[in-house]
């Protein structure tokens, strides 16, 4: 592996076959912070895939099948690196370290893809919650701010959070116009505490 860089950020590419290997402000910088900061977690538990025959790879280094060596964090030596897709491109993500292997032309097909679709795992504006995040609306588990996932406006727990929730931050929070422009405009189920009725009120009914 040697050092080079790509808009001015530092990445390590194989001078044999032209994989490359990225990670911390490369990755946020490509990805978009709120992509970025779910990876490690999306990519616990996930299987890797062979480079020689695709057989799933799972627990350990080699591969069952064909015996070849799985991709390894050249970080934290983690084996086999989980396969995930961002933005329909799929990579190899390190679920300790977070950095991200990419075969060779994967990086000019991942920035292609990133620079339009990086923002498409945030919540629309008028689906942000004005509150603070309580507990988890999945598992019903105590949440701290800092470790709160927005999505459609609802908060979740890491574990319990989709793909693409974003990460909470109090930015998120400023109060923003609503879609007709008018303090009257707001409907029921805007707040958490409304939307909690209307699904209550959906289950007594339906």
């Amino acid at each position: 592996m040697r050092d080079t860089f790509h808009h001015g950020l530092a990445r390590e590419e194989c001078e044999a076959c032209g994989a490359v290997w990225i990670e911390g402000e490369f990755v946020a910088k490509l990805l978009g912070g709120a992509q970025s900061a779910t990876l490690p977690r999306r990519a616990k538990g996930q299987p890797g895939v062979c480079k020689g025959c695709s057989a799933r790879i799972q627990y350990v280094p080699n591969c069952p099948e064909c015996g070849l060596r799985s991709s390894t964090c050249p970080r934290c030596g983690t084996a086999p690196l989980a396969v995930l897709e961002a933005f329909n491109v799929k990579v190899d993500v390190c679920d300790g370290c977070g950095g991200v292997a990419l075969d060779a032309g994967e990086l000019e097909q991942l920035h292609e893809a990133a620079t339009v679709h990086r923002d498409d795992g945030l919540p629309p504006p008028s689906q942000v919650p004005s509150d603070t995040p309580t507990r988890c609306l999945s598992c019903k588990r105590k949440l701290k701010p800092e470790h709160a996932f927005v999505w459609e406006g609802r908060f979740y727990c890491g574990s319990c959070a989709p793909e693409g929730a974003a990460p909470f931050t109090a930015e998120l929070t400023r109060a923003r116009p609503t879609a007709q422009g008018s303090i009257g405009a707001a409907r029921l189920g805007d707040t958490p505490t409304e939307s909690a009725l209307v699904w209550l009120f959906s289950k007594i009914f339906s």
